[in-house]
């Protein structure tokens, strides 16, 4: 009994002593501040977030909306970008808000080679709205073959909703990667 009452003492001891060392350890750096950004706290991206990411098949990645990505396919190697949506935003007559439910607008998908060669197609991606519905893409171009030194763009064009919103390449037959944004019509 006596063992267990000096064991329950030097652990409350231990205890004490490592809260208190917690107490005097430095203060955390203050919070990061972008240029011109007055006194708002704004995220500053470390190295590991600026890191362009890297996905292989039977892997997945979810990016950012106009995040590069590099694709490690069997037989090609590809840098894979998706910029925008360029959305059309409706302009109301003067006086009167903006109450358009939804906005044509246009995502531009780009591949590039490394190494090797990949088709790329308009059917091989699935764009996702925030109830998460299928929203149909057309293109000006379905397909074409990415291989170094001819780089492939497609464009693809839709009629957003605001709101969350996804496009996924699915280039095997499964996602691949997520490019993830946010529509605002207002």
């Amino acid at each position: 009994m006596r063992r267990i009452r000096l064991a329950a003492g030097a652990a409350a001891a231990a205890v004490a002593l490592a809260a208190l060392t917690a107490c005097s350890a430095p203060a955390a750096a203050p919070t990061a501040h972008a240029a011109h950004a007055g006194s708002y706290p704004v995220a500053v991206a470390g190295a590991d977030v600026t890191r362009t990411q890297s996905v292989s098949a039977g892997g997945y990645a979810l990016v950012a909306a106009g995040d590069p990505v590099r694709v490690h396919l069997q037989g090609a190697d590809l840098l894979v970008t998706v910029a925008g949506p360029d959305v059309d935003v409706p302009q109301p007559k003067p006086g009167e808000p903006i109450s358009a439910p939804s906005a044509p607008g246009v995502l531009t998908v780009t591949a590039a080679a490394t190494r090797g060669s990949a088709r790329l197609a308009s059917d091989q991606f699935l764009g996702l709205n925030e109830e998460q519905s299928k929203f149909v893409l057309g293109t000006d171009r379905r397909s074409g073959v990415v291989r170094p030194g001819h780089p492939v763009t497609l464009h693809l064009h839709a009629r957003f909703a605001s709101g969350h919103t996804t496009l996924t390449w699915q280039p095997l037959g499964k996602p691949l990667i997520t490019w993830d944004f946010t529509i605002e019509i207002d």
